[in-house]
């Protein structure tokens, strides 16, 4: 999804063309206890990528889906379009909503996996999770290739399931 080379390159590419929060670029022990913030992303070599973030900030919740638009070349004109992002959807959720979010956060030990580890079978696609809470951060990926049983295939389907996506 992301072919740039140092940190300060990804977090402008995160600001500038997703118009979202770079996890990576956080420093995760000045986040209060009651932050966190989830980034999902569905992304593909040859189809569209989404984005689905969800976020707490003390007694707000919210949840965001966006559709990336990859940079491209358009031959005929000449001209080079930056990768963008269009949101789809964007709601507050309810305590319930995000109780249950949570529930499959902890059904899927989702923050013990800071060594979770795919073999690549394919370099076209896949899920990649950023995850940011007080003094912890994590990024977990698998490809696109990966069973459908694999576990971030579960627990991203799971999680469409839940909002409706």
């Amino acid at each position: 999804m992301y072919s740039q080379n140092t940190d300060e390159d990804f977090c402008q590419y995160f600001i500038k063309n997703l118009k979202e929060k770079p996890l990576k670029c956080i420093n995760s022990s000045k986040l209060k206890n009651d932050e966190v913030i989830y980034q999902f992303f569905k992304w593909s070599a040859f189809k569209e990528d989404y984005l689905i973030r969800i976020e707490k900030n003390r007694n707000i919740k919210t949840i965001v889906k966006k559709k990336i638009y990859k940079s491209v070349y358009n031959q005929e004109t000449g001209e080079y379009q930056e990768s963008r992002s269009e949101v789809l959807k964007e709601k507050k959720l309810t305590d319930n909503q995000f109780n249950r979010f949570s529930s499959l956060i902890r059904k899927y030990n989702f923050w013990q996996k800071a060594d979770y580890k795919v073999e690549p079978l394919c370099s076209d696609g896949g899920i990649l999770v950023y995850a940011i809470r007080k003094d912890q951060y994590l990024e977990i990926d698998n490809d696109n290739c990966s069973p459908s049983s694999e576990y971030l295939n579960q627990l991203y389907q799971e999680l469409v399931t839940l909002f409706n996506f």
